[in-house]
């Protein structure tokens, strides 16, 4: 079987599904190195940067993880014509090694819910809609968009927490 992140499993997608699968990997790529790149010691430890919702490392990987899988939940429903509504779900996060497979499998998930319109025209993934939990309007290529960038914003979260004086 073939790897979730290997361009290969969607090779064959059209333009714009491809152009956005290949950046989508590249986003979860790039988390992955700064999430192994940060100590130990810093995976549950506060700093600065501690806030209520993101305490930890830790915090932010359960956040970043269950969106992922959300967010395909998302394109899975609109496609079929369901709501199975927002499920939060436990993942393995010992460590980035254990956690980091859990982002790859949502990706896997995407890559499979997007097969079904891989040679679909713009036009018709433009007439799919669907509202979000918080209330915005999203199509298609609209929250694979905010998929991707909802993983930028939270590396440069990791990065900017692997530099922060750790809280007293």
């Amino acid at each position: 079987m073939t790897a979730p992140n290997d361009p290969k499993r969607w090779a064959d997608y059209g333009g714009a599904l491809r152009a956005i699968l290949d950046e989508y990997a590249r986003a979860i790529r790039d988390y992955e190195q700064v999430l192994r790149a940060l100590p130990a010691e810093r995976y549950d430890a506060r700093t600065t940067l501690s806030d209520e919702e993101f305490a930890t490392v830790r915090d932010i990987l359960k956040h970043t993880i269950g969106a992922a899988h959300n967010y395909v939940n998302y394109l899975a429903d609109a496609l079929d014509g369901t709501d199975r509504g927002y499920q939060k779900r436990e993942f393995p996060q010992a460590n980035a090694s254990e956690a980091i497979p859990s982002l790859w499998e949502a990706f896997g998930r995407m890559v499979d819910v997007l097969e079904r319109i891989k040679d679909w025209t713009d036009e018709k993934q433009e007439q799919v809609k669907f509202v979000t939990r918080w209330k915005q309007t999203y199509d298609i290529e609209q929250m694979l968009e905010h998929a991707i960038v909802h993983i930028l914003r939270h590396r440069r979260q990791l990065e900017r927490w692997r530099d922060a004086p750790l809280a007293p």
